[in-house]
């Protein structure tokens, strides 16, 4: 039973919770107010004691009640604390933001202006959205009406990659209600995706590396870009493509961060501006090593070696216009900064790294994406298909490499009956080393390649392999006489 007792103008009462604990808690001037308060305090605590209710439903009500504004406010906060930059969670939580302000009904024209958009818009379409944000509700963002905001985004022009990243803000945002147990169950489970393969907009390219010289030699001739002189900009490049360090990451490096001591000068990027969060060094080759070491030599300590403007694109286009390469080729592929990371990856690939060497290199935590950024060329891939073996009758057979198997001993015990190592046509072939020259050339060879003394897989057959019966498979007794 509770009791109850007055402060000042104010009455509070004291409850035993659903773990036994006394509490008290806050009521209101009106007594018979706060004792119906007791009375659902005590009722809801005897419900979880008995398993009628879970313990967190309480929670999950008063969320209910809450913004989604408020609750977003609290997400962003969490992102921080679990280690993302502020860019991140700006961009991840202002994704979410604009999902549910189209949800409420807000137009995408007045809640996203255009980049071009004057300071006032801007601030008007911010005002709108909090306001729609401070009336939405969890139980405003259904699976359809999520979905439909999704498709007001698409038919605004907005990439489909674009409606996945914020397909992936929401579901990230209600998955995190569930893991706090501010939510019970997900609303937005059903809501899917689009296929993005479908409106690539931004697919990145690779050039050749003699429009890759031509680039850094226009920039290192060329006129300061704000900041940055040409030689700045050449060198930039130059370490961008030997490290495929990213923009972000070569705007953080200082003077402090080279390493000149070892035999391999090294560059090293802290772990709070790296992606994965980790420290990265990476080696520098000789040529660049030298010409970055004169560049940093005259930097006071603890500054960028380099002044680099807020996009790297606008940049490089500048570079890319001087030296004749286009920004965006007839396929529609763009040549921007990160693709001088595509470019790092593509180079150690064709110099002949192993994938893990480059997927290490890249600091790719899949292989996957290893592949994605080593973007080889047309020309290269005619050039790779053009060196192929031919198979045509009387074309010498090219010399190979031992591959697989084909330098693993095998037991003597099982020479004889293992002389080589093959599909069917390797068991023809040699029953083909027995037959007379009339019946080699005869309709039923299966020698497809047309060659002689050799197996289907390239060995060269040195006799004749004789069998014990002259048959196919060895005519042991335990096998041919019938159990009694």
């Amino acid at each position: 039973m509770a009791s109850f007792r007055k402060r000042g103008a104010v009455w509070y009462f004291r409850f035993v919770d659903a773990d036994g604990v006394k509490r008290e808690v806050k009521g209101c001037p009106d007594r018979r107010a706060t004792k119906e308060m007791a009375n659902e305090a005590e009722s809801e605590a005897a419900k979880i004691r008995s398993g009628v209710i879970e313990r967190d439903t309480k929670t999950q009500v008063k969320v209910g009640r809450l913004p989604v504004g408020d609750l977003l406010n609290e997400f962003h906060a969490h992102l921080i604390a679990k280690g993302n930059t502020a860019k991140h969670a700006d961009l991840f939580v202002d994704r979410a933001r604009r999902v549910v302000a189209l949800v409420k009904g807000g137009s995408l024209a007045d809640i996203d202006p255009p980049r071009t958009a004057s300071a006032a818009d801007r601030s008007r379409a911010s005002a709108l959205a909090g306001k729609l944000l401070a009336n939405a509700r969890i139980s405003d963002l259904s699976s359809t009406d999520v979905q439909a905001a999704l498709a007001t985004l698409r038919d605004g022009g907005r990439s489909l990659a674009t409606c996945n990243h914020h397909r992936a803000a929401i579901r990230g945002f209600t998955s995190w209600l569930i893991k706090d147990k501010k939510l019970r169950a997900d609303s937005l489970a059903g809501v899917v995706g689009f296929n993005a393969k479908e409106d690539r907009r931004h697919d990145r390219r690779t050039i050749s590396l003699e429009e890759l010289r031509r680039v850094v030699e226009a920039a290192q001739v060329g006129a300061n870009y704000r900041e940055m002189s040409g030689p700045a900009r050449a060198l930039c490049y130059r370490l961008a493509v030997s490290t495929g360090l990213r923009f972000s990451e070569i705007a953080s490096i200082t003077p402090g961060s080279f390493d000149w001591s070892a035999d391999s000068a090294t560059v090293t990027v802290a772990a709070g501006y790296t992606k994965n969060g980790d420290p990265a060094t990476l080696h520098l080759p000789a040529d660049v090593a030298a010409d970055l070491r004169r560049w940093v030599a005259a930097l006071p300590a603890g500054s960028p070696i380099f002044l680099l403007p807020s996009r790297g694109a606008d940049m490089l286009k500048v570079d890319l216009d001087a030296a004749g390469v286009p920004y965006r080729d007839a396929a529609g592929l763009v040549f921007d900064f990160h693709a001088l990371r595509c470019q790092c990856a593509t180079l150690a690939d064709e110099a002949g790294g192993s994938p893990r060497l480059v997927q290490q290199m890249m600091r790719h935590s899949d292989l996957k994406l290893t592949g994605r950024y080593t973007r080889h060329r047309n020309a290269e891939i005619e050039r790779v298909a053009h060196q192929l073996p031919s198979l045509g009758r009387g074309t010498p057979l090219p010399e190979l490499a031992p591959i697989g198997t084909d330098v693993q001993p095998i037991s003597e015990r099982f020479a004889h009956y293992l002389p080589t190592v093959g599909d069917v046509t390797s068991c023809v072939t040699i029953r083909q080393v027995e037959m007379s020259e009339t019946e080699r050339l005869g309709p039923t060879s299966h020698n497809l390649l047309g060659l002689t003394g050799i197996d289907a897989s390239r060995r060269d057959l040195t006799g004749t392999v004789v069998n014990s019966g002259g048959g196919t498979r060895t005519p042991d007794t335990r096998i041919m006489i019938p159990l009694l």
